[in-house]
Formats: structure tokens, sequence, C-alpha cells
């Protein structure tokens, strides 16, 4: 359910209903009340030889020493070091924490420092293994690679680091190298042993040096942590593989760049077998990019980064070949993860698909065999995890885009389209719960990108239809509106192509999407839209239906973002009776009625009936769904507005302020209602003449949604408007009239001439003007305010009344035989 407001009429001592899911007010400097909001609620995430490394066994033993193009000048007079380390890369680019990380632990003292460096296959933890041994190679006398993805060579490969030691006079059995080299090493300090690939902790303990020199180990697992100090290696940030990008193709530009990385998802191995192809072939990105998505499996298999052993496709065939051979329902897992988000997919979301697959399914027969068995389930899911092929942390499972896609490709299509199937069965039985509950939002958040993997525009489950609904009132009332209104958008458009659009679904997905263009400000769009979707309902499922309800509530938010106030009420006055007597009292959609109707009652100036029912509404709220729910946290913004409108405004500021620190605790500093809550704070402040504080907060507030939601949203003119008036209570006229003059304008190109908020603009100027002293142009437009404010509000809208006391004040100060009389606040 849409849970927000349409913008009213701010002047300059008048009410203003702010559009983020709330009414609001407004107001001005000392002669009128402050521009305060009031809320109304609307329904509605390489190894090089790290991925199939072979045995590359001493190809770079030198015991001469490193070759001189390599030697940094530093070390040019050092003793030639005990060193076999091939070539670095000359485009190495980013992991300047990584490597910070590395030194810092490893020169931290203590025995025999040991590292590991753990992740993704193709992540670079080999290249970052030897771009730290570069770095740092003056420090150290021995820098030896060994090859550990089979253990039964690294004897091999010990006796030929205790010839170049001279400890050995020839290769001898792996024992014996074992204790010379270990030895040798224990008594000295300036050695670094690296071992490249290794799968476990027990097949490197022998070989480990009790001296005080440092170890470096590059593996896809993560259980080292008995043995070693381990740091994970992610992906690369967007700005480094960038960088990595450009550095190895000269005519690439830094878009193309950091399009081609997000295809790529940021993956080294990927990074640099791209740019090897393109380099070679000299084909465009565009088209490279086109070709991935068509040809993925294809076009990873092509171009040979140097550095890796293994194209990406290779590398990870190689993997899962492997993965089937040891542990079938460990395969099926991946198969399962790749047809989901590159993003952590909860091991209880595994189960959950796993069960409703039966064993007639074979690609996930193995793992439907165990799904009941704990232990059994979990040494497959780490098996996935030991592979490289995936991430696996406590309780999730993440793998990436690339992968997965190289997955889905070896999959039969006939197989294929069976496990979407079983897929979106599966994920619309999981409810995470109430979307506009804050409690329910971290397992939204987990379930989101596997919703929107499986494509829900196009299924034809009306269960994953109606979780893709909740999902978009979720990332709606997270703040989210651009990535909701471009879901809801998709969900209708295609809905109404499969299902028509009379279809109860295709209505749903239009009610949210109404939401969603109310909270960016985009009316134009928004009025045909509810228009049409309640004649369907009205006509397809009659007036009480509850859907119907939701909309026509959501039509009285849009005739208040119109300035629509008294059919606004009208229609809240309705749908509230209706929902009483259908839901209750008590029933949430019935508390949203209410805290509406209480709304439109303080939009057309009926202060009193307005803070009887908000208040009800509020203690309604905190005993049927808690004090920090969203929803209360509305009703209690709007009770402050509303206390302000009837000039209680020492409670109102307690309220204000104490709903203001609630919501950045719950929901976030920069979440829209966060921000209607600050703007409320401010123009409370300024009622009670806390002019400085108000002014800091209003400032702050301002930049704040210029920020989150652009220059020219209502919210954001809103704040604007409020800056002006705070700006003139404290003498700064000259920006004051500057903030008031650009709000004007911007709001006669948004909303219209005739618009009360447009016409409460107005009436700002003519007040900052009169401050000024500049009373002819002040009463001009206090004058053409007032005229259109009557027309268009009538003689007794509060608006009106205001737009005439500030008319009297400055005929007043013209000497004029008007006084000024008292009006009543506006919220």
């Amino acid at each position: 359910m849409l849970q927000s407001s349409a913008p009213m009429a701010e002047p300059s001592s008048g009410p203003v209903v702010e559009p983020s899911r709330s009414h609001g007010t407004g107001g001005e400097p000392a002669d009128g009340p402050p521009l305060v909001t009031q809320r109304m609620q609307t329904e509605g995430r390489g190894t090089s030889a790290g991925v199939g490394s072979g045995l590359q066994i001493n190809n770079f033993i030198n015991t001469s020493g490193v070759p001189a193009t390599d030697r940094p000048a530093a070390a040019a007079d050092r003793p030639s070091p005990v060193w076999n380390l091939r070539p670095r890369d000359p485009n190495f680019a980013g992991r300047g924490s990584e490597l910070a990380e590395l030194r810092t632990r490893l020169s931290s003292g203590g025995a025999a420092g040991v590292q590991a460096i753990h992740g993704l296959g193709g992540v670079g933890k080999t290249q970052l293994a030897l771009e730290y041994a570069y770095r740092h190679r003056a420090d150290y006398d021995v820098v030896w690679w060994i090859s550990a993805e089979q253990s039964g060579a690294i004897g091999e490969q010990f006796s030929a680091l205790g010839i170049a030691l001279g400890v050995l006079d020839a290769q001898v059995d792996s024992m014996i190298a074992q204790s010379k080299v270990k030895e040798y090493l224990r008594s000295r300090d300036r050695w670094l042993l690296i071992f490249d690939n290794a799968e476990r902790p027990d097949d490197l303990r022998p070989w480990l040096p009790d001296g005080e020199g440092h170890v470096l180990v590059t593996s896809r697992t993560t259980a080292w942590g008995q043995l070693a100090r381990t740091l994970e290696l992610d992906v690369l940030p967007r700005l480094e593989a960038v960088e990595l990008l450009t550095l190895r193709l000269a005519r690439i530009s830094a878009t193309e760049a950091g399009h081609l990385a997000e295809e790529l998802g940021d993956l080294p191995l990927a990074l640099a077998q791209a740019a090897s192809y393109l380099a070679e072939f000299g084909m465009s990105v565009t088209e490279y990019r086109q070709v991935l998505r068509e040809e993925t499996l294809a076009v990873l298999d092509e171009g040979q980064p140097a550095g890796y052993p293994h194209s990406l496709a290779a590398a990870a065939t190689l993997s899962t070949t492997g993965l089937g051979a040891k542990d079938p329902a460990a395969l099926a897992v991946l198969h399962l993860c790749a047809f989901l988000a590159p993003e952590p997919v909860p091991t209880d979301l595994v189960i959950t698909i796993a069960r409703h697959a039966d064993l007639q399914l074979e690609i996930l027969a193995p793992l439907a065999q165990i799904v009941d068995k704990p232990l059994q389930r979990q040494r497959s899911i780490s098996a996935v995890g030991a592979s490289g092929l995936a991430r696996v942390e406590l309780g999730t499972i993440t793998v990436h885009r690339l992968v997965q896609a190289i997955v889905r490709d070896q999959i039969d299509p006939t197989v294929a389209a069976e496990l979407r199937v079983r897929i979106e069965a599966a994920l619309g039985t999981v409810d995470p719960g109430d979307p506009r509950d804050t409690a329910t939002w971290p397992q939204w958040s987990m379930i989101l990108p596997h919703l929107l993997a499986a494509d829900p525009a196009h299924t034809d489950n009306p269960d994953l239809r109606l979780r893709s609904r909740d999902a978009i009132v979720y990332l709606l009332c997270r703040g989210d509106s651009r990535p909701a209104q471009q879901l809801a958008d998709n969900l209708y458009q295609e809905w109404k192509k499969r299902h028509g659009p009379d279809h109860a679904d295709t209505l749903r997905a239009a009610t949210e999407l109404v939401w969603a263009y109310r909270d960016l400000g985009q009316f134009d769009r928004l009025r045909p839209l509810i228009d049409d979707t309640l004649t369907r309902q009205i006509s397809i499922l009659g007036h009480d239906h509850p859907d119907t309800l939701r909309t026509a509530s959501d039509l009285a938010v849009v005739q208040s973002a119109f300035g629509n106030h008294q059919r606004a009420l009208e229609i809240d006055e309705d749908v509230y009776a209706r929902r009483i007597r259908i839901l209750g009292e008590d029933h949430p959609d019935t508390l949203t009625s209410a805290n509406n109707l209480a709304s439109s009652l303080d939009s057309v100036g009926e202060f009193g009936r307005a803070l009887e029912i908000v208040e009800d509404v509020y203690r309604r709220c905190v005993r049927t769904i808690g004090e920090d729910h969203p929803d209360t946290l509305m009703s209690a913004n709007n009770f402050a507005s509303t206390l302000g409108s009837v000039g209680k405004f020492g409670r109102a500021l307690e309220v204000a302020e104490d709903v203001y620190r609630r919501r950045v605790r719950v929901l976030g500093e920069d979440h829209p209602d966060t921000l209607a809550s600050a703007n409320n704070f401010a123009s409370t402040l300024g009622s009670v003449g806390k002019f400085g504080r108000a002014l800091e907060v209003a400032e702050d507030v301002y930049r704040r949604r210029v920020r989150v939601l652009g220059e020219d949203h209502p919210d954001t003119l809103t704040s604007a408007h409020n800056l002006a008036s705070t700006l003139g209570s404290v003498g700064k006229f000259g920006r004051a009239l500057e903030v008031a003059e650009d709000v004007y304008r911007r709001r006669v190109r948004i909303l219209g001439e005739d618009h009360p908020d447009t016409l409460a603009g107005m009436v700002t100027i003519a007040q900052i003007l009169g401050r000024r002293g500049w009373l002819l142009s002040a009463r001009r437009f206090a004058e053409a305010a007032h005229r259109k404010l009557r027309t268009t509000l009538g003689q007794q809208h509060p608006y009106t009344e205001h737009a005439r006391t500030t008319l009297d004040q400055i005929a007043f100060a013209m000497g004029g035989r008007r006084t000024p009389r008292k009006t009543r606040r506006g919220r």
C-alpha cells in the first residue's frame, strides 16, 4: 500500500502538505506560522594459478639473482637473493589497501608470520602475492615460489630451494629436503615462501618453517584460520577495474572501461582476458559486450591473459568437472545458484528450492537426497566454496556472474527451463513478511535480488507475481523510489501484455507504480494512470473491494498534490467510512485512511477535528504495531504538524524532535521520511523562535533533499521554501529573496501559476520584500496571491487568510488604514 502524500500549498504562515508519502505544512517568518510537513499515507550484490593452475615447478629458478631489469635501484648493490619468481605484471593495478595490509601484518613480528590470501577463482590472489614479493624484494634474501595445488609436488620444489640455498647438493628425498631447508630458514629472518593455490592447511603444515621469516599462502578455500591469519580477496573496486583496463588498452575511454568492468563483474581474470582479446583482435568494446551476453562461454574461452594459466571458461569448466566428480550434490548446489542472482544466496533458500525439486529432476536429485541431512548438506555447500567457484560464508553462497553464465551454458536448455520453473515456485513461497515493517527489511534485502533474477515480469507463477509486488512496496518504504518505479513499470507493462489490463495483478502493479510516481514527483504521469486503474477496479471489483479502496485512497493523495484539498477530503471521508465498515477501526488500512483524513482536514483548516483524529490514530498505531513502525512514525509526524496548526508549539516541538530522532535511528538520515521530519522539526523550531537552530536544520535538510531527490522534486522545493522563510526570519533578506524567487519560478514551471504551493511562494516573496522595505513590490505580490487564493480556495481558507494578513501588514507599513490582524497558524 502506498504511503505517501501530495504537496499542498504552503503560505508564508499557512499549512503545506509535503509530498513524501505524507501531507506537510509550511510557514513563514514571525508574522506567520512556519512551513511544517505533515504526512499522508497511500497504499500500497585466480587466481592466476588460482583457477586450475597447474604445476610450473621451478620454471623460474634463478640462483644468480633477480634479472637486472627487475631489480630496484636500492637493491642493486645487495648480494643476489635466492629467487625463483616469474616476471611481474607490468600492468598490475589497484589492491593498494590489500598490499599495505599484508605488509603491516607480516612486519608486526612474531614467529613465522603466515598469511593466507583466499577468494574466488580468478580474483587475483596469485597476482597479489607476486606483486607483494616484487614490491618488498629488497627486504628479503630468499623469495621462493611453490606451486601447492598438488601437495605431492611440494617436496620436489623444496629440494630445488635447498639446492639454491646451498644446503643440498642434488635432488634428494623430500623428507631430507624438508628437514634441511626448514633447519636453514629457522635461524634466519629475511625470507619469504609463497605457497600458491594450496587446497588444505594439512597439506602445508609439515612444510612451514618455525623461524621468523614470512609465509604467503594463496587458496580458494577459507579454512586457514588455525594455521594463518586470513585475508579475503574480493573482486576489484570499480575504479581499480577501470584502471586495469585503461592500462592494458591504450584507446579505451574511462566510460567504456566502466561499462565493460560492470559486464565482467570486476573480476580480474575476466578483465585481463577481455583486455588481451580486445588488444589482439581489435574488436570494439560495444561488440565485445554484446558477444559476451549472447555467447558467454565462447567469448570467455577466448584471449589468454598474461600470468593466468587458463581462460576463465576453461578454468571454470575444469573446476565444475572436478566438483561433480567429488561431490554431485555440491555441483547441484552450484547449478541451482547459477540461476539466481550473483549476490549472496541464503542457504535457507537453497534448501527451499531443493525441497521443491523431486528426484525426477536429475540435475538437483543429488541435493534433494541430502537436503534434510544437515551435516551432509553443509559439507556439500562447503565443497562449492572449496572449489573456488563460489564464496561460502556464514549462511550464504555467492557465485560470480560470469561463473554463473558459464555454468548455465553447460546445462541442456530443456533441463534449464524446468529448473527455472522449480526456482520460481520456491521463490513464490518465500515470504519475508510485511514489507512496510522495518523488522522484515534484512530478509527482504537478501531475497530481493533473487526475485528479480527469476524475471517475475514473464513468470506464469502467481505466487511469484505476488511476491514481486511486495518487493516494490519494500523498495518504496526503504526510500528507493527510482528502482521501485523501474520494477513497477516493467511489471505493469509486461503483465498488461500477458494478462490484460483488467487482470488483478496488472491493476495491483499499476497501484504500486502510482506510489512510485508520487514519491518521484512525476505527477504528470501519475494522474492518467490512477484514473484508469480506479475506473477498471470499480467496474471489475466494486467500490468496497480492498484493492479499489487502496486506489481511491491514492487518488485523494493525488488530488491533494494538485492542490484540490476539498476533493481530497471528500474522497478520504468516503474511504475511511468504508474501511471502518469492512475492515474495522484497528485494521492497518483503516488507520492509514484515518491518518489521511486528518491531513486533509488540516489542509482545509479544520484543525480541531484533524487534531482529534490524528491523536487517536497515533495512539492506536502505538498500541497495534509499536512505536517505531514506519506507519506509527508517520502518524506521529502528522500529530506534531497538527499540534502546530492549533498553536500548541511547545508540544509540537517535543513530538517533532522525537519523531525525527526515531526516524534517523530506524530509517537512516537520508530516507525521504526522515527528511520530512527534519523539515517539520526546522519549521517548528522557527515557530518557537529558535531561529538559529531552525536555520541550521533547514540548510541541512535542503542540501540533503537536493542530493537525494533532485532540485525540482516537490519535497525539495518545500524545503527551499522553508529555508527562504527562515533566512528572512534571521534578517538575511538578500539570500532569502534569492531562494524564494528561485522556488517560485520552479513551481510555476512544474505545478503551474495557480497551484496553492506556487501562490504560497508569492506570499513569502511579499513578506521578504516588505521586511526589506520594498513595500510597493511587496504589495503587488501579496495582492496577486490573495486574489488568486480567494478564487481557487475561497475566502475562509487558511491560505487565503494568511495572504490577507500579509497584505494588511504591508498596507499598515505603508501608512494605510488597515491594521494587522492575527490569523490562524498554518502547519
